[in-house]
């Protein structure tokens, strides 16, 4: 061992050690290690009472955690304990703020890397961290309905915000409001490992003409590594099928409109759109655009 600090530090393994002894089963607990290449110590100084705990201080006690190869390895050791155990968000927040003061991140698919870096998985984990959002965005949607008192007297901003703290709940603070993108601010931007992972146009419902501008709006926000968005629409009403239909078909009736998704319009009631590009310098060529309607209280 050198005298160069460890370059992941005790409260993250702290906490991989407390996931691995209370969630995760002893062979799962080995194989993982077993799969980084990583041995046991013959005689261990840990003081643990609990068998996972024990068999986690053999392995963690042969690391040298000052060498870049071998952590590079304990993280692909931890990614997999990670989707082993399946920690609650709190849990994983917590997980994930101690990993982050050490410069690492963990992705939607439960990896752990340093910040920024970038691999070719990269794009099935920007769809990943897309369909996630969306999930989320949808479950703030049932919270908002169920309680309609919250949403009173409320303008397009504060309902905004809503959103926000919900997807902040779950990415850990970052989804931002009124950021810079492509020509423009948007509503909501999603960004990991310096990717945009989601841009959110949020419109209060002024009647269909209002959706095409909304529409055109959005896409001025789009780049090209961008393509990923949502249309979310606030509709003051107790009767909201009739201003879904006459959204939808305003989108549908726009001239960039090129394909409908109405797989999840029955159970989830979202909207998934193919649209062209504004043809703009810098921009794509298409994009993706989820629409998600939101009852709110008028």
């Amino acid at each position: 061992m050198t005298g160069a600090p460890d370059i992941i530090g005790p409260m993250a393994r702290n906490l991989m050690r407390d996931l691995a002894s209370g969630w995760i089963p002893k062979q799962p607990l080995q194989s993982a290690w077993q799969a980084g290449r990583f041995a046991p110590v013959p005689n261990p100084t840990s003081t643990a009472t609990t068998v996972r705990k024990a068999l986690f201080d053999s392995y963690a006690e042969g690391v040298d955690w000052t060498s870049e190869e071998q952590v590079q390895r304990v993280c692909t050791v931890f990614g997999a304990l990670l989707r082993e155990g399946r920690p609650d968000d709190q849990l994983l927040a917590k997980i994930a703020a101690e990993f982050r003061r050490d410069g690492f991140e963990i992705t939607p698919a439960l990896d752990i890397r340093r910040q920024g870096d970038y691999r070719p998985e990269d794009a099935k984990e920007d769809e990943a961290a897309y369909r996630e959002a969306l999930r989320i965005l949808r479950g703030a949607r049932s919270a908002m309905t169920r309680s309609h008192r919250l949403t009173t007297g409320m303008g397009e901003d504060r309902l905004r915000d809503v959103l926000l703290v919900a997807l902040n709940g779950y990415f850990e603070g970052r989804a931002t409001a009124e950021s810079q993108n492509g020509d423009g601010k948007t509503d909501i931007l999603l960004r990991i490992a310096d990717r945009n992972a989601l841009i959110v146009e949020c419109k209060k419902w002024d009647g269909p003409a209002k959706v095409a501008e909304a529409l055109d709006q959005l896409l001025r926000y789009v780049d090209n590594g961008t393509t990923r968005t949502a249309l979310v629409f606030f509709l003051p009403t107790h009767n909201p099928e009739p201003l879904v239909a006459k959204a939808v078909a305003a989108i549908e009736a726009h001239p960039s409109h090129e394909a409908t998704d109405r797989s999840l319009a029955g159970t989830e009631k979202q909207w998934s759109f193919t649209v062209r590009g504004n043809g703009n310098p810098g921009t794509a060529p298409r994009a993706e655009v989820a629409f998600l309607p939101i009852v709110v209280a008028s």
